[in-house]
């Protein structure tokens, strides 16, 4: 199993690649090919092509949520691939989705017209649904742990988005299981419990932990202390790879509890698991 991150706000060591407000995995398990995501623009593409990705090959297209930085390159995806089914929720139901957390409401729906002309290549996910044995689209998320505080800001039409839009992606190896979860919305021990009690080896997504402003009061250094804490306890083993919307103060908290098991990641990230 491979998993590539094609795009992320943060350079890696191959500077060549281009970044941005986005984030989109490519994927290759048993005989598939797979995307998570297509980020906000055509950057996603410009990678794949240095990165000797063929766009055209991928098999299954996963979107995770309704948001723009995750959604924003579907033109550029479905332009140069004709064949992948496109998995999102059935809670994408043409509502607009905005933002207030910088003081100005900003549109971050995902381009419903594409929807509507490509609409034979979507296909609505209700329930947790096996695509094969190696892998799962987790539509189901429990709410069992508080969600990120960064939520109050994020509204679908005219009421606080309750993101169960959301939905993550778990991979089964021979002797690995992979979670990826894009921005973990509904908040990162919710999603991890959401996996019928798999052992999990591999967490790979952003966290939705944004660090607080001038605007906003978002997790304390606290409340990141005592995730990291439950993580310690529940998921002992974990490992843990995060970047796009986790912010740098939650970056430095988790790390120091989580030491090695917490780790980053950018453009160009790539990761084989057994």
């Amino acid at each position: 199993m491979k998993i590539v991150n094609l795009i992320d706000n943060t350079k890696g060591p191959n500077t060549s690649l281009e970044v941005e407000h986005g984030l989109s995995f490519y994927i290759e398990i048993d005989d598939k090919k797979l995307m998570l995501d297509v980020g906000a623009s055509d950057k996603f593409l410009r990678n794949a092509e240095k990165l000797n990705i063929e766009i055209a090959d991928v098999d299954i297209l996963v979107l995770s949520h309704a948001h723009s930085d995750h959604t924003g390159g579907l033109k550029y995806f479905l332009q140069n691939n004709n064949k992948a089914k496109i998995y999102l929720s059935s809670y994408i139901d043409d509502s607009k989705y905005y933002s207030i957390r910088r003081g100005k409401k900003r549109d971050l729906s995902i381009d419903y017209p594409l929807t509507q002309k490509y609409q034979n290549r979507f296909i609505k996910v209700i329930n947790n649904l096996e695509l094969s044995p190696s892998i799962e689209i987790i539509s189901k998320i429990p709410t069992l742990y508080e969600q990120p505080k960064a939520n109050s800001t994020l509204f679908a039409g005219n009421s606080n988005d309750n993101f169960k839009h959301e939905i993550a992606l778990c991979l089964k190896g021979k002797k690995e299981t992979i979670l990826l979860s894009s921005c973990s919305h509904l908040g990162l021990l919710n999603i991890l419990s959401s996996c019928n009690n798999t052992s999990i080896s591999t967490f790979i997504g952003g966290l939705h932990l944004i660090d607080s402003d001038e605007l906003n009061t978002f997790e304390t250094n606290q409340d990141l202390v005592n995730i990291g804490r439950e993580i310690l306890t529940e998921y002992p083993a974990l490992k843990i790879y995060t970047g796009h919307c986790t912010g740098l103060n939650a970056i430095h908290e988790l790390s120091k509890i989580l030491d090695t098991h917490f780790n980053t990641f950018y453009s160009g990230f790539k990761k084989e698991f057994i």
